[in-house]
Order: C-alpha cells, then sequence, then structure tokens
C-alpha cells in the first residue's frame, strides 16, 4: 500500500476492510498496533479503542513473544509472510490457532514503516486435522484388520491388521478391487453387501470366508459401514473383518465332543463303541484311525481301523497286522504305551517313514497309504493306560498343531473311560446273567423293587405265585401290577391295599415287614418278607421281597384250626357238665361242712375255670380264622371300664398292687366285652411275668386323636428280637416258657381284637428291665356314633 494514492481509493480500502470476515490489524515497526477492523475485534475480543496504541504483544502468548521479534526482522527485510500458523491469545485469556499473512507497509519514498496483519482462525480446521490423524493413526495401529473402499469396490486404505490376516501390503491392496481377498465362490457376496450399503444400510457381523494372498481361506465375521462426506453423499465404506479361526477350531472341537460323547452314550457294548468311535473320528479330524488294545498278554493288539478312502483300508490293515508295533522301538505306539505321553507329528517327511520302517516292504507300504501327518495319543481309565489311538492324514494334507493334539488326547481319555465302562458292562452282563440263574433256580419267589415303586427284577417263581405268565411282564412295571393281575388277599379275607404290601411298608420306613397272603382264585398262600437295601448315606436304594410258598403249610394249619375248633366244641359240653356237677357237690359237702372235701372241689373248680378260658380262647380263635368273631359295638367310657377291669384283676391277687395314672376321659366305640379281654390279658401277663415285682402300672393318655393305654410291669423283659412275633399265634419266646407256661395265644387274640377296633398294640422291652404293652384305640369324635343298626355287628 502506498501512502500517495487517492483519498477515495482509500476509502474503498478501508470498507474493504471493514466488511472482511478476516482479522486485519496494522502495526508500526516497533509492534505497536495503529487499525483494527471488527474481524479483529470478533476474533480477540479487544475493542478498537483497547487496542490501538498498544503494543501487538497484547495478543500473543508469553512465551511466543520471541515469534514477534522475528516476523519484523522478516519484514524490515521487505520479505512477506505467507500463511503462518501460530497461537494468539483472546482478551478473555484463551487461546486460538491461526494462520497470519503478513505485508510490510511502505510510504511514498518506499521506505518501510509498518506492516499489515492478516489472521484468519484455524482451530476448528486444526482440530478437525488432528482428529483425521488421529483416527488415522488409530486405525493403522488397531488388531482389527480395517479396509476402508469406495462405493464402487476399490480400496482406498488398508492397515496393518489387514496386512496380516490377508497377507497383501498396503502397497499391493491400495487401488484394487476389494473382491481380490474374495474366494471364487464368494464374488457374488460383494454385489450383495454394496446394494445394502447404497441403500443406507450398515451390514451388521456375518460371518463368511476370505483369500489370503498364498491362496489358503480364513473364516471372518465382517461388519460393514457406509461412509458419507459433509454434504451427505454416500462415499464409499468400511470393513471391518475379525479373524474367527480360533472360534471356529473351539466350536469345531466341541461339536467333535459332543457328537463323541453322544456315540459313547448311545452304547455299552464294546464293539459297538470301537467301531462307531473310529468311523467318527474319520474324516471329522483324521484320514486314517486305529485303536489298538492291550491284551491279556500285556502286548498291543489291533480292534478297530478305519480309512477315509475304501479302498486304502486294505493296505491299512495289511500295515497294521504284518507289522505289529515293535516294543522296543523309541518312538511310536510302543513308546507311548510305555511313557503314557503323547506323541504329535506335524509333517511326515519320507525320512521319517524310512526310519520307522524296519524292511523294504513295511517301507513300500507306509508310502502306498500316504502320510502326511499323525497323533499317537494314549487311552487311560482310572489311571490305567488301555490302549493307544492313533490319528493320521493323507490325502486331504491337513497338517496338524497343538490344538489338534489337545483335542485327541481329550478324545483319547473319553474313549478309555467308555471303553472300561464297556467292559465293566460286559463282565456286570456276565455275572448279572450267572446270578440270574441262580435266582431263577431258586425255589422262592424273588422281587426287587425301586425307591419309586417299580419292579426292577423279578424271577420266574414269584411271576408264577403272583398269577403273572411271565416274569418279563413284571419288569419295570409299577407295583401295582401285584393287585390287578391277581388281587392278594389277607388272612381274613379282605383285599390287600397297595400300602399294606410288605415292600411299600419298608419304603415307608419300616426296617422290615411281611404278610401272609393269599392269591385270589387260587389256593396259593405266601408269605411275603421284605427288606431294603441301602446306600452308604442310609438312603433305600431297592427293596428285595421274598416269596415263600406256604400253600402247605397253611393247609396243616386249617386242619389245625378245624381241629381246635372241633375239639373246643366237643371239650365246652363236658366242662360245661362238670362246672353244673360240681356245684351240686359243693352245697351237699357245704351242708356236711366236710372242709377237705370243699377244698378239693375249689381247687378243682379253679381249674374246670381255667380249661373254660383255655377253650374259649381256642374258639375265639377258630372264629377269628373263619372270619366270625362277634363284636358288640356301642359307645363306651374307656376309663370306666379300665377302672373296673382293674378291680376286678386286683382282687384275684395279693402279690402285686395295680396302680392307674392319669385319666382319658374319652369315649371309644367298640366292643368293651372283647377290649376288656385285652386289658385282662396285659393285666394278668404283667403279674405272670413279674413274681419280683409288687407294682403294675396303667397309664393312660392322650396321642392326637388316640387315647392310649400302657401296662407296665417290672419283670423278666422281652428281648428285642421277640417284639414282633410275640404277637403270633402260639409263639412261645423260649426257655422263659418252662417256667411261665401258656400256648401263646393270649397276645395273637389281643392283637386281632385290637385291630378289628382299628387301633394297634406294641411292645416296648428289654431283657430284664420290665415290659410296657401298649394299646392304642381312635377317640371318639362328638356325633361320630349314631348306634348300630343291629346291635350285634360281626366281622365276616
Amino acid at each position: 500500500m502506498h501512502l500517495h494514492q487517492p483519498l477515495e481509493e482509500l476509502g474503498i480500502y478501508e470498507a474493504i476492510i471493514a466488511s472482511s470476515d478476516d482479522a486485519i490489524v496494522s502495526k508500526t515497526l516497533e509492534g505497536i498496533i495503529t487499525s483494527w477492523n471488527p474481524a479483529a475485534v470478533s476474533l480477540f475480543g479487544y475493542t478498537p479503542q483497547e487496542a490501538i496504541g498498544q503494543s501487538v504483544l497484547l495478543i500473543i502468548p508469553e512465551e511466543l513473544h520471541a515469534e514477534e521479534k522475528e516476523i519484523l526482522a522478516t519484514l524490515r527485510q521487505g520479505k512477506r509472510i505467507e500463511h503462518f500458523e501460530t497461537v494468539r491469545q483472546r482478551k478473555d485469556g484463551t487461546r486460538i490457532e491461526v494462520s497470519l499473512s503478513i505485508s510490510p507497509v511502505k510510504d511514498r519514498n518506499g521506505t518501510i514503516v509498518g506492516a499489515t496483519k492478516i489472521a484468519r482462525d484455524v482451530s476448528e480446521r486444526r482440530q478437525a486435522e488432528r482428529a483425521h490423524l488421529h483416527l488415522a493413526a488409530l486405525v493403522e495401529s488397531a488388531d482389527t484388520p480395517i479396509i476402508g473402499k469406495t462405493s464402487e469396490g476399490i480400496i482406498t486404505s488398508w492397515n496393518r491388521a489387514a496386512q496380516h490376516l490377508y497377507g497383501y501390503s498396503a502397497q499391493e491392496a491400495v487401488g484394487q478391487p476389494i473382491t481380490l481377498i474374495f474366494p471364487v465362490d464368494r464374488q457374488d457376496e460383494f454385489i450383495t453387501i454394496m446394494e445394502r450399503i447404497r441403500q443406507g444400510e450398515r451390514v451388521e457381523l456375518y460371518e463368511t470366508v476370505r483369500q489370503r494372498k498364498d491362496g489358503t481361506r480364513v473364516p471372518v465375521s465382517v461388519a460393514v459401514s457406509p461412509i458419507y462426506d459433509h454434504a451427505g453423499l454416500l462415499i464409499g465404506a468400511s470393513d471391518i473383518a475379525h479373524d474367527i479361526t480360533e472360534r471356529k477350531r473351539i466350536e469345531a472341537q466341541e461339536q467333535m465332543l459332543a457328537q463323541l460323547s453322544q456315540v459313547l452314550a448311545s452304547t455299552l457294548d464294546y464293539q459297538e463303541t470301537l467301531t462307531a468311535v473310529a468311523h467318527l473320528a474319520v474324516p471329522r479330524i483324521a484320514d486314517w484311525c486305529t485303536i489298538e488294545l492291550v491284551n491279556a498278554a500285556g502286548h498291543l493288539e489291533l480292534a478297530e481301523l478305519a480309512h477315509i478312502d475304501p479302498e486304502q483300508v486294505r493296505w491299512a490293515r495289511t500295515l497294521c497286522e504284518r507289522f505289529p508295533a515293535d516294543p522296543d522301538a523309541q518312538r511310536g505306539v510302543a513308546q507311548v504305551l510305555r511313557s503314557g505321553h503323547a506323541e504329535l507329528y506335524p509333517e511326515i517327511t519320507d525320512d521319517l517313514l524310512v526310519e520307522a520302517s524296519r524292511n523294504e516292504e513295511e517301507l513300500a507300504l507306509a508310502r502306498q497309504i500316504g502320510f502326511t501327518s499323525a497323533m499317537l495319543v494314549p487311552l487311560t481309565a482310572r489311571g490305567k493306560i488301555t490302549g493307544v489311538l492313533s490319528l493320521a492324514t493323507t490325502a486331504s494334507g491337513r497338517h496338524y498343531n497343538a490344538f489338534d493334539l489337545a483335542l485327541a488326547e481329550e478324545v483319547g481319555r473319553r474313549i478309555g473311560l467308555a471303553l472300561e465302562n464297556a467292559r465293566l458292562y460286559r463282565e456286570v452282563q456276565q455275572s448279572r446273567d450267572q446270578f440270574d440263574i441262580i435266582l431263577q433256580g431258586v425255589a422262592d419267589g424273588i422281587i426287587v423293587y425301586t425307591p419309586n415303586n417299580r419292579v426292577l427284577y423279578a424271577n420266574e417263581v414269584a411271576a408264577q405265585m403272583s398269577g403273572v405268565t411271565l416274569f418279563h411282564e413284571l419288569l419295570d412295571q409299577p407295583d401295582e401290577i401285584l393287585l390287578t393281575t391277581s388281587p392278594l388277599i389277607d388272612e381274613q379275607g379282605h383285599a390287600l391295599s397297595l400300602e399294606a404290601l410288605p415292600h411299600c411298608r419298608v419304603l415307608a420306613g419300616a426296617q422290615e415287614a411281611q404278610a401272609t397272603l393269599r392269591v385270589q382264585g387260587t389256593e396259593r398262600w405266601v408269605q411275603i418278607i421284605s427288606r431294603p437295601v441301602r446306600t452308604q448315606s442310609g438312603a433305600v436304594a431297592m427293596v428285595i421281597s421274598i416269596w415263600h410258598d406256604i400253600t402247605e403249610r397253611m393247609r396243616v394249619e386249617h386242619r389245625k384250626d378245624e381241629f381246635i375248633s372241633m375239639a373246643s366244641h366237643e371239650l365246652k359240653t363236658p366242662v360245661t357238665s362238670l362246672k353244673g356237677f360240681t356245684h351240686v357237690l359243693q352245697r351237699r359237702l357245704t351242708k356236711r361242712e366236710d372242709e377237705q372235701g370243699l377244698s378239693y372241689l375249689a381247687r378243682m373248680d379253679a381249674q374246670l375255670d381255667k380249661l373254660t378260658r383255655l377253650i374259649s380262647d381256642l374258639l375265639d380263635i377258630s372264629r377269628m380264622q373263619a372270619g366270625k368273631l362277634a363284636l358288640r359295638i356301642e359307645a363306651f367310657e374307656l376309663d370306666e371300664l379300665l377302672n373296673e377291669i382293674v378291680d376286678n384283676v386286683q382282687a384275684t391277687t395279693t402279690s402285686h398292687q395295680l396302680r392307674i395314672e392319669g385319666h382319658t376321659g374319652a369315649q371309644v366305640i367298640g366292643d368293651p366285652d372283647r377290649l376288656g379281654q385285652v386289658f385282662i390279658n396285659l393285666l394278668t401277663n404283667a403279674i405272670k411275668y413279674s413274681p419280683e415285682a409288687e407294682h403294675i402300672i396303667i397309664h393312660r393318655f392322650h396321642e392326637g386323636k388316640q387315647v392310649i393305654i400302657s401296662v407296665q410291669d417290672f419283670g423278666i423283659g422281652i428281648d428285642q428280637s421277640h417284639h414282633d412275633r410275640i404277637f403270633e399265634r402260639f409263639y412261645q419266646v423260649g426257655p422263659e416258657e418252662k417256667t411261665y407256661p401258656g400256648l401263646g395265644i393270649g397276645l395273637y387274640l389281643a392283637r386281632e381284637i385290637v385291630s378289628r377296633h382299628k387301633g394297634r398294640i406294641w411292645v416296648e422291652s428289654r431283657k430284664g428291665a420290665g415290659s410296657a404293652f401298649f394299646v392304642a384305640l381312635p377317640q371318639m369324635e362328638p356325633k361320630e356314633y349314631t348306634g348300630p343298626a343291629d346291635p350285634t355287628e360281626r366281622e365276616g
């Protein structure tokens, strides 16, 4: 600018300067500001009044003051400074990035008297440039292959990860079509992807295959996103690929192991297991597979062989059979068997075949098969090596690595365990067959139940006894089949419920249960005894029921019952007559005052009373066996009945004191005479079997909806082994019965009477520590009993 220019021209320049978007500032050579346009106000925050006359250092950060000296020195030389990018400081202290263009100002004589500075804010541009450089650095340093391409598919960027994955350098790839890395059979993928990109879609991760520079294929997961310019126009796309080779390898291994597990779980047959495994390995992980197992002599022998090419099977089998493993070899199956360590041969060279072959024929066969790579792994089970699994590749050209070896070792471990299980199963089956032959030959029926009430085992005798044609019809059936085929009848002629079967009672918690039953529609009687088989934890693993045919014994019992019934009736008449004659004699001797005769007569009368009670008991047994025991059912006060009975029994003894403790205040429904018979029997037994004691205690109390009466003595006691059997008919404990004679029918009658009253009777006792007999009866609820239609109710 020259000062001699026309004023009107200067006015035009001033207008231009005032309207410029760039800050325009003039200064002297000493750096004093002489002009300051509106854009400078907007950029730096100072008004013209604040800036003009001030040093230009006003807007220069302190650390850049030396920069101004250099600029002024350059201007004094008459040089222009173009697009110098630096930093300036606003009035508020914030800094901005600016691009400076500075020109010297001369006077009319051409002398440099100052300078004009044009400052443009480049903060946004510089920030964008830095962001771009940062993004480029991130892309370049990323571990994930990232490729940029035009909308036509021409590669525009290619980072180091892409070079590592695909093998092409950036110089080789940029400018080439993206289909450079597409296999021939997947070229159409590019068209489909770009159609979606042009529609503005993002192609999310999808799994496909790409091709490396060396021609090998690599599985990848690719995401493709559209790239737009500032105007929102599509200019290209970015490809982000993830190498999923490792994941695919793991998935393939997991799939292989899952299929292996399925195959191994499908059979426990030894040979089926071997065949299935070999044909799963080929062609999944091998072209050739052999399984060699240790025989009884400790040597390896070929158990199974598979080959991907059926034509090669003959060669493979010939090689294995004609040239078995050298037991002294320092490598191969013999060494694996000795050491228990797997061997990996990534590449089988001809030199290796020559080293392993013992003669030309063996070498020729090995070359004929054409091994490429091999793995040998031990088959182990429970710490013992049982064989060797050999896997090899031939025509496929696959080379095994450490990952493949790890898979093969896991396969070998599972095969070893499966073969061991198959062997154990075979031995168990053989033992079971032998055991079954024994069980099928025994005379008793045997049925084994599972905890969920199903038949696990039954022999032929059990099937015949239960009315089933063949024992196979019982296996794995619910236990209801025993009642639906031929219902079982108890000794009273009642059909047995499922819950009352002995094995059900054991499953419900009983240590042992038994029952005497008749198969409906037949004359067959069986005694069933059930006992549990428990696990180490004490849980019931199964219940074994023994069915013993007691038909002949029951026939004898029936004839005995008939004899007892007949004899009892025949004895009753003469005993009654004797009793009458005794009373006649008693009156006559009383008149004669024959004391000695009366004494003899009293003894005779007492013995006749015992005989009468015995005959009465025997008749009761006969009635029970026939189901004709009469019960006169009524509601009565149990405490009153007990008080009366205790008083009556107390009157017959001076050796014991009978003491009642507690009261029930309960009414029960039943036959007071028959229940009185039970309590009399218990009291007389207590007196009889406690000769050295002085007290008998009768306890009365409630338990739930039951009333319980116990008779406690302090006598000889009863051993635990007799507790259940003393309620059986005619059962006598042992040597004690010689001291305390009896027929063993009193407790049997007591049990039968109590059970007919829907109650129960049991004993708690120890040898030498006295006994306590308990009777539990259901308590009558209010308004429960309205009286029988007939005053005499009879069972049968």
